[in-house]
């Protein structure tokens, strides 16, 4: 799974494509369903098949008919989502790509996203430091690549045979924040009323809320949270390097801190990681930081959940 390893630059500066925030209402509370929460496992399992290359004529087909998935994920696939069916798939002009998952049970959607598979760190963070101010604004960081996929996902909650089908959304990494704005938006948009959010779950993913300590913004950002702890819980892997960017980098170039939305739950590996951040913590330049994550790459892998995820249910 090394191809999935995102640079710590990944991590912070990716999905800054589109500058800035939208002025939005902040949410009061959310919509009720009918359907309960989905076990991690599955969202996990998901998560790991956004990466899969699947093929458009797969498209209507069960999940289970998708070929060359290797172990263990060809098992979690076959006990975890034998009820589902492919019914679309997408991909982001900066290198993640999205599959739309139906519960042939319920009428559900769940929709996946994965991390990039491609970056240019120079683009990147030439769009980090003309970071633009949300002063009076929503917390909310809104992204070409977000917008791109919300845009899609309607698409398909407003085919005929989708009317009221409740939603799920996993992701890992920038496929996470892609997930996080995808479960905001559609609590906050009233033409997707019909369509109740049910849960979303992340795995080592970027953060979709701004706080930089003004009441202001931190009031707004702490409302969105506390209001999704119920329904959203994203996952991160001590030692993870996107995380560990997402607090230092980000913060360091833009003068903001990125949070997530709803529940965040750290979970432990191994103890191995401590000494790379004793190193880091050290050293005062960005890019020499940059080099000195190289040991912590492995934990912002996907593997790291399959034994708390997979083997725990």
């Amino acid at each position: 799974m090394n191809y999935r390893v995102v640079l710590f630059c990944v991590a912070v500066l990716t999905f800054f494509t589109s500058t800035g925030c939208s002025e939005q209402r902040v949410l009061e509370k959310l919509p009720e369903s009918v359907l309960e929460n989905l076990p991690d496992g599955v969202m996990l399992t998901a998560a790991e098949l956004s990466y899969e290359p699947f093929l458009k004529n797969e498209i209507g087909k069960q999940l289970t008919e998708h070929q060359g998935v290797a172990e263990p994920l060809y098992t979690e696939m076959h006990e975890r989502l034998s009820d589902y069916e492919l019914v679309s798939l997408t991909s982001g002009k900066i290198g993640f790509s999205a599959i739309a998952l139906k519960n042939m049970k319920d009428n559900s959607l769940l929709f996946a996203f994965s991390g990039l598979k491609r970056i240019n760190l120079q683009d990147i963070y030439q769009r980090l430091i003309g970071f633009d101010s949300p002063e009076n604004a929503s917390p909310v960081v809104v992204d070409a690549q977000a917008q791109q996929a919300y845009k899609w996902v309607k698409q398909i909650l407003n085919k005929k045979e989708n009317a009221g089908a409740s939603v799920y959304v996993t992701g890992h990494s920038f496929g996470g924040y892609l997930a996080q704005y995808i479960g905001y938006q559609l609590v906050q948009d009233e033409k997707m009323k019909d369509h109740p959010f049910v849960q979303g779950v992340t795995f080592n993913s970027l953060g979709v809320l701004l706080d930089n300590g003004s009441k202001k913004l931190h009031t707004k950002t702490e409302k969105i949270q506390t209001l999704f702890k119920p329904i959203f819980t994203n996952y991160i892997v001590k030692g993870d390097p996107l995380d560990y960017a997402s607090k230092t980098f980000f913060e360091e170039i833009t003068g903001y801190s990125l949070q997530h939305l709803g529940n965040v739950n750290y979970i432990t590996v191994d103890e191995n990681y401590k000494k790379s951040l004793q190193a880091l913590e050290k050293t005062r330049d960005l890019w020499t930081k940059a080099k000195q994550l190289k040991p912590l790459y492995p934990y912002h892998d996907l593997a790291g959940f399959e034994t708390n995820f997979w083997t725990a249910q």
